[in-house]
């Protein structure tokens, strides 16, 4: 008897350690469960999260760039009376001063156009947003660069397309965000990471301010108009990034210009579709001329490199040699003479001015 007895313990004894050790290793399990599901859902409720988070003032305030903060502020613009309204990529934003052209035609000038990637992701909502809501302008300008007439350069891959996604997602339709996050799952994920990244550095950037009273040149870029010069200093070389290309025979530049002509006829008297000046030194120059002859209302026009402070965005010295030949195209589009634009505007001492030859 006490032999079964002590049998009986021994077995209990066991039982309850398994019984023990089989919770301990159920606890386990289910904290490894739990934690594994918050390694999973922490991401997945993050994205959205920062998603929502890019596509809000706060960080259109707090993290977007000068050229997002350009692109977005034409949504608010109301009741303008533009004559002369100027579209297009970033060279258009960098290279046509507004200011200018007024001066130089004595038409109430406006610039609103946007990045390449504003373009690629939106195509041509802004132009249509602001034509909805503002008067019908004498004349539109389109000026993309001689990159923007390709038809692979207007792909998302080719673009910093979160400066898109947040234009669509701040001002586009529903079923336009649905459509885009549907088709472009990665490209949604990494604007999250886009709006987490750019919100932090704009903290550090202010903490560091605050620390050293030392403000970075971007931060001290001013857009007038829809024009700003960017804060680098003047190149001095071109940089070799590729092997020239030879000509390659497409319908898309002439259909692309074509389609704006065709598109907005009705919402302005005349519509102009220039490529923008590139650098001499540009290894693709003779390949763009060849393929945009006869294609744009302008000819691709060759400037020293020291107009530009990249290889598509210009100085101030740049930008008034640009904006001068935008005023020469829109008074000869408008069948007047330079000396005959400033009296109509009124500034009469214009008249006399002699304005220096373009460089060559």
């Amino acid at each position: 008897m006490a032999t079964d007895a002590v049998g009986h313990l021994e077995l209990s004894q066991q039982l309850r350690e398994k019984l023990e050790s089989d919770n301990q290793a159920a606890q386990t399990g289910r904290r490894a469960l739990r934690y594994s599901a918050l390694v999973v859902l922490l991401p997945l409720l993050a994205i959205p999260t920062f998603i929502g988070l890019g596509r809000s003032d706060f960080f259109l305030h707090h993290g977007a760039s000068v050229w997002v903060q350009s692109n977005d502020a034409i949504f608010q613009m109301r009741g303008r009376n533009c004559e002369v309204l100027v579209f297009g990529d970033s060279t258009a934003m960098t290279g046509i001063d507004p200011a200018l052209v007024e001066k130089d035609t004595g038409y109430k000038t406006c610039n609103i156009a946007v990045t390449n990637a504003v373009l690629s992701v939106t195509d041509n909502m802004t132009l249509d947003h602001y034509l909805a809501q503002n008067a019908r302008p004498k004349v539109l300008i389109v000026q993309l660069s001689p990159d923007s007439f390709q038809r692979e350069n207007r792909q998302w891959e080719r673009s910093i397309y979160a400066e898109g996604m947040l234009e669509l997602m701040r001002h586009g339709n529903p079923a336009e965000v649905r459509h885009m996050f549907l088709s472009h799952p990665r490209e949604a994920v990494a604007f999250a990471g886009y709006a987490a990244g750019f919100t932090a550095y704009y903290g550090l950037k202010k903490a560091f301010y605050g620390a050293t009273q030392m403000r970075p040149e971007e931060d001290r870029v001013t857009v007038r108009n829809g024009f700003f010069t960017p804060p680098t200093p003047a190149r001095t070389q071109c940089e070799s990034t590729h092997a020239a290309r030879a000509t390659v025979v497409s319908d898309f530049p002439r259909n692309l210009a074509e389609e704006y002509r065709s598109n907005y006829a009705r919402h302005s008297g005349t519509v102009l579709v220039d490529v923008a000046p590139i650098p001499a030194c540009d290894e693709d120059l003779l390949r763009y001329e060849a393929e945009l002859d006869g294609v744009t209302n302008n000819k691709l026009t060759p400037l020293p490199i020291g107009y530009f402070n990249d290889g598509r965005h210009y100085t101030a010295s740049g930008s008034e040699v640009v904006s001068r030949l935008v005023s020469d195209e829109v008074n000869a589009a408008t069948g007047q003479s330079f000396e005959e634009a400033q009296l109509r505007h009124g500034a009469h001492s214009y008249a006399a001015v002699q304005r220096s030859p373009l460089p060559r």
